[in-house]
């Protein structure tokens, strides 16, 4: 249901973003570059976040419930650690607030399923932060692959390889199993994309090393996937490689990451295959004789450029104004992080693991 003060669309939105981190700062950034929304509150639990607030000119809050009861807001950007996620998300959900949580939607599925819950009981929106689903280049290769160029799905091949800074983990908690390795914090990105084109993964098996960093985490990763539509899928990951077969490098989504003109996924399908984020696709040209002997032809797809978080907070005030639904919903981010859980569920017990439901 819409909140009381929604009955009639306001001119704008007024949002609060919950933990002012870097990923909180860069959402409030965001929020006062749109026309569409306005900034009205920050809340954290360090008192020296308030500097944040003091920047954006907006008030600080050290708790939620005390930012809920004094201020009118529309909806809550959630970017407070993984852990966190479903106390404060019930706590707005309770209240009528929409909420954008920042991936993944919380740190177990138990917790997920709170927020289902609550968005369920509520009939308020939830919609959390795979912002890649709104990039342009990644929108652009759904429609290939749902096309008839490619046809029926029958693998991907994943190359996510670059090399993080030694000062990356001179952050205590990136050390610290699961939620500091790569694979909750960088690879539920992947998975999540690759469900997003190809459908829900069904089976995962993976192996994972620790031998370059010597660390409590995962370095490296080689992961065998099975698809529920019946597609085989692999991933090779690490982040102590120099090489430039990742999405952050071969998008330039991130101005953070050195951009080369490379692919790192490879989709092939019974009609024809695609390379992203190139977005070429290969096939045999119509009507013409199929076999190896015998020539492919390419083509060369184009997609606009624009930032996907900008276009996920544009979707988000969309949402809250009951325009669209969510693109990531509760339950369906909640199968990305039980696809992700289940990858480190399967390397420790080094067997293949089903993806659990919700």
């Amino acid at each position: 249901m819409k909140a009381a003060w929604m009955t009639n669309a306001p001119d704008r939105i007024s949002l609060a973003v919950i933990g002012a981190g870097q990923m909180g700062r860069q959402h409030a950034a965001l929020i006062t570059g749109q026309k569409a929304c306005s900034l009205a509150a920050i809340c954290d639990v360090n008192p020296t976040a308030c500097s944040v607030a003091d920047h954006f000119g907006v008030s600080f809050y050290r708790t939620l419930p005390e930012l809920l009861e004094r201020e009118r807001i529309h909806g809550a950007i959630i970017a407070t650690p993984n852990a966190e996620h479903a106390r404060e998300a019930v706590h707005c959900l309770q209240q009528g607030v929409p909420v954008l949580i920042e991936k993944p939607i919380a740190d177990t599925l138990e917790a997920a399923r709170q927020i289902i819950d609550a968005s369920d009981a509520t009939k308020t929106a939830v919609l959390v932060g795979h912002h890649r689903r709104h990039n342009p280049l990644v929108r652009q290769a759904h429609a290939i692959l749902q096309s008839d160029t490619v046809g029926p799905l029958v693998g991907v091949s994943v190359l996510w390889t670059l090399c993080k800074p030694d000062e990356y983990y001179q952050q205590a908690w990136r050390c610290i199993p699961p939620a500091g390795g790569p694979t909750l914090i960088n690879l539920i990105h992947d998975l999540d994309s690759l469900r997003y084109w190809c459908g829900d993964i069904s089976e995962v098996f993976a192996h994972t090393s620790s031998a370059t960093r010597q660390l409590e985490v995962e370095d490296s990763l080689s992961i065998t996937l099975r698809f529920e539509n019946g597609a085989l899928g692999s991933i090779f990951a690490s982040d102590t490689t120099p090489a430039p077969w990742s999405y952050e490098a071969t998008t330039g989504e991130n101005p953070t990451y050195d951009h080369v003109s490379e692919n790192c996924y490879h989709f092939c399908g019974v009609r024809g295959s695609l390379a992203f984020p190139q977005l070429t696709t290969w096939s045999y040209p119509e009507g013409s004789p199929r076999g190896w002997q015998h020539p492919l032809a390419h083509r060369q797809w184009t997609a606009r450029t624009a930032d996907p978080l900008s276009l996920q907070l544009e979707h988000f005030c969309q949402v809250i104004q009951q325009q669209e639904t969510p693109l990531s919903d509760a339950y369906d981010a909640s199968r990305s992080l039980a696809t992700a859980l289940a990858v480190l569920e399967s390397a420790s017990q080094g067997r293949p693991i089903s993806i659990k439901q919700p």
